[in-house]
């Protein structure tokens, strides 16, 4: 069980289920976690325990034998499940199966589908996977060459796919293949429902990879593989728009939950480290530079989560957040690069042996800003998803009252997105369609927290929470500033600004560290 400031967006409920999955984790899979990580295996063992815990289910309804759980209680589970082993093959593996390899069967299959698959997709017998993926075909993913052709009594599939995780275990793939050839983008691409029996499946290779060692991966290959005609999940040519859409958005919030949980990890065993390891007659704790990495990473811990639940929420609410799951994916995926560098830093050369389980989420984590879409591809989609000034104006303004520093330069970002709306260059330079992106991904996240400090938080409050808050500007305008910077030409005032209100910041940064990190220490 993990002290509640840890996590402090929990209720009663939701803190309960937290602990019962962290604890799961830690008994089960974190004690094997570095020698199944070392020789690079799939554990039929451990996902049994995963079956009898109800957690190969989760996400599937309750009349088929899951869970029945939510888009955030989905997100909550596997924060902890890697908070509590950092094991992120393992987790990668359940939240394919889960979410990209299940979820299109609940949104798209038919109610003979959805009695023939989910039950024992329910129970782990069978263990789903995605495959979208082609070795020409990355982030184009429209671009893909894998046909199939309807003949008599059902579908042949000719092509193959690559990267597929749970390919070399799986019993069940969701394969996209185009159907036809009116275009070559998105429209004429249809979904199917493969099982790994059929005659012409191959797993052509399983692929070695820099992290989630844990995780098998591997090239499908479909060689005049026929399937039956009732394996057409959703209608025919819309299987990329339709399932594509929604699991990915479900995908990048529920996989990146597993960052959040993984951040954690390292920062509980930094700060343990950093207050046992003694150098130069003193606890490394005592020192600014530690100091500053454990701070840090708190508040990128917390703002991920901010990001993360709160996208879970609009999904549970039935609103589509292609933008905003996104949004969450880019900041939480680059900021835990960060975490992850930072805690092998801070353990030195401890945190480059592999005893020490920091170095895995080092490897691991590279993987966030590359899978279910790069993070350039998210800065292509939240630029091209912004609204306009009118609509984003709904949801979003300018605080009224600038009370610090953090709200000023969040106000100063709120004109940047209003002054950008009209600019022509958004839209035609790559440079200022990325640079646009970090401005909506910096007030998105800002905006947040300042909404978050409105709310009553039993364990965060308000006041560490402001602390928090200005923290956070600090790091995350620091960490964005050249990307900003290219906007120099449309908005030089507004950038003045906040390169001025972020220098006023630093100039009692170690002040307000040291504070923040006394605070921490009681956790």
């Amino acid at each position: 069980m993990i002290h509640p400031k840890l996590n402090p967006y929990l209720n009663g409920e939701e803190r309960d289920f937290y602990n019962s999955v962290f604890s799961f984790a830690e008994t089960k899979v974190l004690p094997s976690a570095e020698e199944r990580d070392e020789t690079e295996v799939w554990s039929e063992e451990l996902w049994k325990e995963f079956s009898k815990a109800g957690l190969t289910g989760l996400t599937i309804p309750t009349e088929f034998g899951g869970e029945g759980a939510n888009c955030l209680m989905s997100s909550i589970a596997v924060d902890a499940f890697a908070a509590g082993s950092l094991d992120g093959g393992l987790g990668l593996s359940w939240v394919a199966h889960l979410v990209i390899g299940t979820m299109p069967i609940v949104f798209q299959g038919s109610e003979e589908q959805k009695k023939k698959y989910l039950p024992k997709l329910a129970t782990g017998e069978w263990i789903a996977g995605f495959a979208l993926t082609e070795p020409s075909s990355g982030s184009d993913a429209a671009s893909l060459l894998t046909k199939a052709e309807e003949i008599s009594g059902g579908w042949k599939i000719n092509g193959s796919k690559t990267f597929i995780t749970n390919g070399p275990v799986g019993q069940v793939f969701i394969v996209m293949a185009r159907t036809s050839e009116k275009g070559r983008g998105p429209m004429g691409i249809s979904a199917f429902i493969v099982e790994n029996h059929r005659k012409g499946f191959t797993i052509s290779k399983v692929l070695k990879k820099l992290g989630h060692h844990t995780s098998m991966t591997a090239e499908l290959v479909f060689d005049d593989m026929v399937i039956p005609k009732e394996n057409l999940l959703g209608p025919i040519n819309s299987g990329f728009l339709r399932i594509g859409k929604e699991t990915l958005e479900w995908e990048r919030t529920v996989f990146v939950a597993g960052l959040a949980g993984a951040m954690e990890f390292c920062f509980r065993k930094g700060m343990r480290y950093a207050n046992e390891r003694i150098q130069f007659g003193k606890t490394i704790s005592s020192f600014y530079g530690i100091q500053d990495i454990l701070v840090r990473n708190w508040t990128y811990i917390q703002a991920a989560r901010r990001l993360i639940y709160w996208v879970a929420e609009r999904k549970d609410k039935g609103i589509p957040s292609p933008l905003e799951s996104s949004l969450g994916k880019l900041i939480s995926s680059e900021i835990a690069e960060d975490v992850a560098k930072d805690s092998i830093q801070l353990f030195g050369g401890y945190g480059y042996m592999k005893e020490y389980a920091v170095e895995r989420f080092y490897r691991d984590v590279k993987l966030g800003t590359i899978g279910g879409g790069t993070s350039e591809i998210q800065r292509s989609i939240i630029s091209s998803l912004y609204p306009g000034k009118e609509k984003f104006m709904v949801n979003f303004c300018l605080l009224a009252k600038e009370s610090s520093e953090a709200d000023s330069i969040q106000n100063e970002l709120f004109q940047i997105i209003l002054k950008m709306d009209t600019v022509s260059e958004r839209k035609k330079l790559q440079s200022i369609e990325f640079a646009f992106a970090d401005v909506l991904s910096l007030f998105v996240i800002l905006s947040l927290c300042e909404g978050d400090l409105q709310k009553q938080t039993e364990f965060y409050p308000k006041e560490e929470k402001q602390m928090d808050r200005i923290l956070l500007t600090y790091y995350l305008v620091g960490k964005y500033l050249g990307s900003l910077s290219r906007l120099s030409t449309y908005v030089p005032v507004e950038l003045q600004k906040i390169w001025f209100l972020h220098n006023q910041i630093a100039s009692g940064i170690q002040d307000k560290v040291t504070q923040r990190f006394n605070l921490l220490k009681e956790i």
